[in-house]
């Protein structure tokens, strides 16, 4: 069961593979301010490794959770070397299984900066918004390169139906509740079904699920983040 939820993304320009030597992307004289950042801190444009991934940043619009945008133009999703190749690995792995369906990134580097502002935007309880956002003063995986938010899309570039939107308050987007969710017929077969195929994949290419957002995905543990990776202010 995975038919699509009716919304279409419009396709972003295709960049031409590269080699998978894992050098970090080239700073082109049109890039985005956070583009240059993230390339002097070494990280990767994964469309530099398969230029199928879709890739539509939701925080470089207001059509978001907050109604602001936070990206000043950034439209290309970049992280470290590593996560960047679990989630080429990723990529391929579903394309085995379903030639016509590609990943969609929603969110992927994300300045520590960022953070904070968005953190300050969320006008929640702390107790409340703290299952959404990291803290700015905990980080989160995003300010490695080490963290994305991902989907799947089908053939004609439409979301396959994950029974909430990216970005959803509710605890139907959680992933430790879907079998209740599923029993009790508040989440669909259809849905269910496309959530077990998305973290199957993920999770065979090296990344880890969380339990309160079905399109997150961490590439390692914060311990080994802070060891092993710069912190993107």
């Amino acid at each position: 069961m995975h038919k699509n939820s009716g919304v279409s993304i419009a396709k972003s320009e295709p960049h031409n593979p590269v080699s998978l030597s894992l050098k970090s992307s080239f700073i082109r004289s049109d890039s985005s301010v956070y583009e240059k950042l993230f390339v002097r801190n070494g990280l990767v444009n994964i469309c530099e490794m398969d230029s199928d991934i879709r890739v539509v940043l939701m925080y470089n619009s207001d059509k978001n959770f907050l109604g602001k945008s936070f990206y000043k133009g950034l439209n290309q999703c970049y992280l470290n070397c590593e996560a960047a190749t679990k989630l080429n690995n990723a990529q391929k792995l579903l394309k085995q299984q379903f030639p016509f369906y590609n990943l969609i990134v929603f969110d992927a580097t994300r300045p520590a900066h960022i953070q904070k502002l968005m953190w300050d935007s969320l006008k929640l309880q702390p107790i409340v918004k703290y299952d959404y956002l990291a803290r700015p003063d905990e980080l989160s995986l995003h300010n490695y390169g080490a963290a994305v938010d991902v989907s799947i899309i089908n053939e004609n570039g439409v979301l396959l139906d994950m029974g909430t939107p990216y970005d959803f308050f509710g605890d139907l987007a959680r992933p430790s509740m879907e079998s209740e969710f599923y029993s009790s017929g508040l989440l669909s077969k259809e849905a269910y079904c496309n959530r077990l195929l998305l973290r199957k994949i993920m999770i065979q290419s090296g990344f880890y699920p969380i339990t309160s957002e079905w399109w997150h995905f961490n590439a390692c543990n914060k311990v080994y983040a802070a060891a092993n990776y710069k912190l993107i202010q």
